[in-house]
């Protein structure tokens, strides 16, 4: 099970890697024939693995089977209802309404072909983001029609979540030589949280605060393709490289030496945070190995698979857009202040007045809480794993150190609480260490020990699902848009644009679920239409570093001014074919004025094309 389950990760990042490059060739189609050829290779191999499976049903089989079917059904618990249709309308809970589109957009847009361009931001080329998590289920939709939706939020969740889950547990495995090291690591992994619901607990006596220590817990990692992703293959990545360091086969060497360059290699283009936490920490473990055995192995492989990351990285990215902001200790001054998270005022106004005195001591000591605060806050029971970090391999030690340092350190140019996604790698290998650590404890104590380790590792898990549950959904794609989106998908060239009204947060309609337009400025209309839009999703736009406020004024212009020159002017400007919206937020001055002509319209929904 070992070998197949930490072979899919390698495939899945394999065919990841394959599908770019014949994109990139223009020859996408070859795909099928070598997943067709790679499985014929893996066939003999893959039978022989099945039939030395030997599953003995005792106590810790059924604890495995029972961490992992549980596990899996608690992350598919917060994604798989979304993206449904219910009375002919396409439901979202959640951020998925957001989230969802957007990768759904980015799928269309790899099935065009390369160059890509922003599905959001028509004409402009799609940079400074991580799409390789999208290219294997557009390669699977495109070439097979199953639904976008059915592959995004059903069918590649279960597998991420499985690949965590053995990724964590082998990790472990190969760390640990207790056997319930893996299945504790493995708990830490699909169902500890922070400390956050003692906050919300305090607050409002409910439980929940999943992030109020600003790090995404790895619960709802499963409705972040990038997030859970990256977090797999950097688990499955230091696995093959501990491989690496103790195997003495020189073939089966340099097998896993090009593994862990795949998977370092590409790490970045998953996740740019997790493949500069990797690729620092390989660096820093290349240098230890340097130094205590005199060998260049690890620095070998780092140098090759930094070479992997810029040859991907850069060719996609923006030269103009800095990624760093330094700013330091941001994260713990606003944890503290912000009302939605510890609203510690009076906390923030004694740091000020004893800067103001330079009492420094009291300054450090108050930083100092706010820092262990942090630290403990995000770990939530995971600190049990503190001891075993003084031991555990360099990697992990550099690992855990650098996670931590560079969000104290900097921000995101863009959203600059993006940098907090460092964290994530923070809890989930402190999640390693906790499962080695609990499992070390002598067994009498650990019997009293591990039930106030679950019941507190918990609640975030049950907070996160009360407020997905609790409620109905958060947005929907009417029936008659889902008809509209449709008709032009079916009636419109590839390489149309479309442009849609402009997002108001002050509109509110009052709907028990609103319309995802009314919700948020979210990608759904390219997602669903396979067309690119002129400008859509500011907040996506600004993460990528797009100049989206020009675009914004042009599409306020066009459905909001009462001047017929101006408006004809402002909608030639942006090159757009179609012309689309629902009717509560109709422009202004009729389309036909202008010279459009309408080609379809229902109860909701009208569109309008140039001639």
């Amino acid at each position: 099970m070992e070998r197949i389950l930490m072979g899919g990760i390698v495939g899945f990042t394999f065919l990841t890697l394959v599908s770019y490059i014949l994109i990139v060739l223009n020859i996408p189609f070859l795909i099928v024939p070598i997943v067709i050829l790679c499985a014929i290779f893996v066939a003999k191999p893959l039978g022989r693995s099945i039939k030395d499976i030997k599953i003995k049903f005792n106590l810790q089989t059924i604890i495995v089977i029972a961490v992992f079917v549980l596990g899996i059904a608690g992350q598919m618990a917060v994604i798989s209802p979304s993206g449904i249709t219910q009375n002919g309308n396409l439901l979202f809970w959640s951020a998925h309404g957001h989230d969802g589109p957007w990768h759904i957009a980015l799928m269309e847009e790899v099935k065009k072909g390369w160059p890509f361009e922003n599905p959001i931001f028509a004409g402009e080329k799609l940079v400074n983001y991580h799409f390789f998590s999208d290219i294997l289920p557009a390669m699977v939709s495109k070439y097979t029609g199953i639904s976008n939706f059915n592959l995004y939020f059903r069918i590649f969740p279960f597998f991420y979540s499985l690949f965590l889950g053995a990724s964590a547990y082998f990790l472990t495995k190969s760390l640990s030589k207790s056997k319930s090291a893996p299945i504790w690591a493995t708990v830490f992994t699909y169902f500890a949280g922070s400390f956050g619901f003692i906050v919300t607990y305090l607050k409002g006596r409910t439980i929940g605060g999943e992030s109020i220590f600003w790090a995404t817990q790895p619960q709802s990692a499963g409705g972040n393709p990038p997030q859970i992703i990256s977090g797999f293959i950097f688990l499955a990545a230091i696995y093959f490289y501990l491989n690496l360091n103790s195997q003495q086969n020189k073939s089966a060497k340099r097998i896993l030496f090009v593994i862990c360059v795949l998977l370092f290699g590409t790490l970045v283009s998953f996740k740019v945070y997790a493949g500069v936490v990797a690729l620092i920490s390989l660096g820093v473990a290349g240098l230890w190995q340097l130094i205590k055995e005199r060998k260049f192995e690890t620095l070998i492989l780092a140098f090759i698979s930094g070479l992997l990351s810029v040859l991907l990285y850069f060719p996609n990215t923006s030269g103009s857009t800095s990624f760093l902001i330094f700013q330091p200790w941001w994260y713990v001054r606003t944890m503290i202040v912000e009302p939605s998270r510890l609203n510690l005022l009076d906390w923030e106004l004694r740091r000020q007045t004893y800067i103001y005195e330079h009492n420094w001591k009291r300054v450090i000591f108050l930083e100092g809480v706010g820092f262990l605060i942090l630290f403990f806050g995000n770990l939530g029971m995971r600190f049990l794993g503190l001891w075993e970090l003084l031991k555990t391999h360099i990697f992990i030690k550099a690992a855990i150190v650098i996670s931590i340092i560079l969000p104290l350190l900097f921000l995101q140019k863009g959203v600059a609480s993006n940098t907090s996604q460092f964290l994530q790698y923070f809890v989930l290998l402190f999640g390693i260490l906790a499962g080695i650590q609990i499992s070390k404890i002598p067994s009498k104590l650990r019997y009293i020990l591990a039930p106030v380790v679950v019941i507190l590792m918990l609640p975030t898990q049950i907070g996160l699902l009360n407020e997905f549950y609790s409620r109905p959904a958060f947005a929907k794609i009417s029936q008659n848009e889902i008809v509209a989106l449709d008709f032009i998908r079916e009636n419109t060239p590839g390489d149309t644009v479309i442009l849609t009204p402009p997002y108001n947060q002050y509109l509110d309609l009052k709907d028990t679920t609103q319309n995802v337009w009314d919700w948020f400025d979210t990608s759904y209309v390219s997602a669903l239409s396979a067309r690119r839009t002129y400008f859509d999703d500011y907040e996506q736009a600004d993460i990528m570093g797009y100049n989206w406020r020009p675009r914004l004024e042009t599409k306020k212009t066009v459905f909001e001014n009462k001047d017929l020159t101006t408006v004809s002017e402002a909608f030639k400007e942006t090159n757009a074919n179609i012309l689309y919206y629902p009717k509560s937020v109709k422009p202004i001055i009729e389309p036909s004025a202008y010279g459009l002509n309408l080609i379809f319209e229902n109860e909701d929904v009208e569109v309008w094309k140039t001639n």
